[in-house]
C-alpha cells in the first residue's frame, strides 16, 4: 500500500481505510494487518527445537494479543536438527525440518480442522534431500505469487538449493449445460484447475555458494533471495517471473557490498510501506546500513545509506513491520544495550534515530513480528551460561509508539536451540 509524505496521522488513517476496503485478500498475499478476521483473530506462534531432546515444539498466544502459556507443545515426534517455519496459502503454520538421523527434510502443516483448544498437526511428509547434501547451514521459506510455499537452503558445501510446491494443473473437461432461453443441453469443453500429480518439485541447485540465505516475497509476488558467503560478501537475486519453475527463471547473483561497507555479518530484508524491498545489513564494524529497491519490484537499488550512526558497534539486527506498515529496526550493541529505530517517513527516509530500549545480561538474537492489533512484539533469544538459549518477549505499547513494555515476559529460561516466529491465521477455536 502506497504511503505519501502526508502528516503521520493522516497517512495512518489512509492506510486503515485502504486495508478495510480489501477484506477478501488471501492471507498469504498480505504483508500488513488488513482489518480482516485473518489478522484480527491471528496470534503469534513460536516454532522451535529444544536443546535437550531435539524436540520440535511450539508455543502460541492463547488468544489474539493474548498471554503466553507456560508449557510448550509438541509438533511431531522424534528428534530434529534444523527447521524453518512460515504459512500455507490458506494461512496455516507450516514447518520444514530435518529429522535426526537422515538428511531428508520433512514438511509439516497445521491440520485444517482446528476446532477445540488444542493445536492439531498433520503427520510429517518427506520431501527428500538435495543430492550430495550431508547437512544444512540455513533453511528459509517464502510464499510465491500463487501463495505456494518455496523452500531454500544452503548445505554443508555452501551450495544453494530450491524446492517448491508444484502449481495446480489445467485440465480440460467436458460439461453438459443448458444455455439460457433453450431446453436443449449442449456439451462444452472448459478448463479446470486440479491439484498437481506431484505435490513438490524436484530439488534444483541455484548457482553460487553461500553460508546463509534469506527468502522474501516482494510486493509483486516474486521472491527475492539475499545471501552472505564465507568471505562475508553480500549478494542478492530475484525471480524473473511470478511463477518461477526452473533455475533460469532467476536473475544472476549481484554482489552488493563494496569497499566502503566492507563485509557483512547479518542481513534483514523487509518490504516497506511504498512497496519496495528494503535491505538492512550489519557491517563487520557494527554499523547498520540500508539500500532500497526503487522503484518497487524493479532491479534498481539506491546507494548504501545509514539510518543512524552508532557509537558502540552492534552485533545483531532485526527488521519488522508494525501495524500501519512502517519499518522498525531493533539491534543490540557490544555493551548488550538494545536500541530501536523507527521509520517516520518512507519517501523522505526520515527515522527517529537509535534510541535505547532495554538491555540483557548475555548476548542475544532478536526477532520482530506484530500482534493482531498491529503492535510489534520483540523476541530476545539469549545465550545462557549453559550454552542453550532462553527466550523473552516485550510488546510495543501501541502502533507508532516509541514506548515499549518495561518488563520482559519469560517464555523459557533455557533449553532452546532454534526458533522462528510466525503469525498463526487459523488458531484453534
Amino acid at each position: 500500500m502506497a504511503k505519501t509524505t502526508a502528516p503521520k496521522k493522516k497517512a495512518a488513517a489512509g492506510k486503515k481505510a485502504e486495508a478495510a476496503a480489501a477484506p477478501g485478500a488471501a492471507p498469504a498475499y498480505q504483508s500488513m494487518p488488513a482489518g480482516t478476521p485473518f489478522f484480527e483473530l491471528s496470534r503469534l506462534m513460536i516454532v522451535g527445537i529444544d536443546s535437550a531432546a531435539g524436540r520440535l515444539i511450539q508455543k502460541a498466544q492463547v488468544a489474539p494479543n493474548g498471554a503466553w502459556p507456560s508449557a510448550w507443545s509438541p509438533i511431531a515426534a522424534g528428534a530434529w536438527v534444523i527447521m524453518t517455519a512460515g504459512l500455507t496459502k490458506d494461512g496455516r503454520v507450516a514447518v520444514v525440518a530435518q529429522p535426526s538421523g537422515t538428511v531428508n527434510l520433512s514438511f509439516i502443516t497445521e491440520d485444517a480442522n482446528q476446532v477445540g483448544p488444542v493445536d492439531k498437526w498433520n503427520p510429517p511428509v518427506n520431501i527428500g534431500a538435495p543430492p550430495g547434501a550431508a547437512s544444512y547451514q540455513k533453511l528459509s521459506m517464502a510464499n510465491d505469487a500463487d501463495g505456494r510455499i518455496e523452500v531454500f537452503l544452503t548445505d554443508n558445501q555452501g551450495r544453494i538449493w530450491w524446492i517448491y510446491q508444484n502449481p495446480d494443473q489445467i485440465v480440460q473437461v467436458q460439461k453438459t449445460i443448458t444455455p439460457p432461453g433453450t431446453t436443449t443441453p449442449i456439451v462444452v469443453t472448459v478448463d479446470e484447475l486440479r491439484p498437481p500429480a506431484q505435490p513438490w518439485s524436484a530439488w534444483q541447485q541455484i548457482p553460487g555458494g553461500l553460508v546463509t540465505v534469506t527468502a522474501l516475497r516482494q510486493a509483486d509476488g516474486r521472491i527475492a533471495l539475499f545471501g552472505i558467503n564465507s568471505g562475508l560478501h553480500l549478494y542478492r537475486c530475484q525471480q524473473n517471473t511470478a511463477q518461477a519453475l526452473k533455475v533460469t527463471d532467476w536473475t544472476g547473483w549481484v554482489q552488493i557490498d563494496n569497499g566502503a561497507t566492507g563485509g557483512f555479518i547479518e542481513m534483514a530484508p523487509v518490504v516497506g510501506p511504498l512497496g519496495g524491498t528494503n535491505l538492512f545489513a550489519l557491517t563487520q564494524n557494527g554499523q547498520v546500513v540500508h539500500t532500497l529497491q526503487r522503484p518497487a519490484s524493479s532491479d534498481n537499488w539506491t546507494p548504501w545509506a545509514s539510518p543512524g550512526y552508532s557509537r558502540v558497534p552492534k552485533y545483531t539486527l532485526a527488521a519488522g513491520i508494525q501495524g500501519d506498515g512502517d519499518i522498525v529496526l531493533v539491534t543490540s550493541d557490544q555493551q548488550r544495550v538494545h536500541e530501536f529505530n523507527a521509520q517516520l517517513d518512507a519517501a523522505a527516509q526520515i527515522w527517529t534515530g537509535w534510541r535505547d530500549l532495554s538491555a540483557s545480561s548475555y548476548s542475544t538474537r532478536l526477532t520482530l513480528n506484530y500482534n493482531a492489533d498491529g503492535r510489534l512484539a520483540l523476541f530476545s533469544m539469549m545465550i545462557m551460561p549453559d550454552g542453550t538459549n532462553g527466550l523473552w518477549t516485550i510488546n510495543q505499547m501501541a502502533i507508532d509508539s516509541t514506548e515499549w513494555e518495561y518488563q520482559w515476559t519469560s517464555l523459557t529460561d533455557n533449553n532452546l536451540k532454534q526458533i522462528a516466529v510466525v503469525r498463526d491465521l487459523t488458531p484453534p477455536a
